[in-house]
């Protein structure tokens, strides 16, 4: 009787060890997947912010064109106004200015 209970504690050892062997090669594939996966998801994530990045670089450019095109169309209205400017006005305009430059 004792001698099947030794034996029975002997296999429940073996049982045991089997048992942890098999947990411990389970928990390195998961380590392993989770690894992977989180790898994965890193590169999704980073992937994903250079779109974002790109997207918002793209639309700030946009709007920054189109106020340039509103400068730039502001300043030939202005450009023509000058131009269109008569003599007169243009050589009374540099008097006062001259007249302003020697006082």
């Amino acid at each position: 009787m004792a001698r099947e209970a030794l034996l029975k504690v002997v296999d429940a050892e073996e049982n045991a060890d089997t048992i942890i062997k098999n947990a411990k090669e389970k928990a390195k594939n998961i380590l392993g997947l989770a690894e992977k996966n989180s790898k994965y998801n890193m590169q999704e994530a980073l992937a994903k912010a250079r779109e974002e990045c790109e997207s918002i670089e793209n639309k700030a450019r946009e709007e920054i064109q189109e106020e340039l095109d509103l400068i730039l169309s502001q300043s030939e209205a202005k450009g023509k106004l000058i131009l269109e400017t008569s003599d007169d006005k243009f050589n009374e305009a540099k008097k006062i200015f001259i007249e302003r430059i020697v006082k």
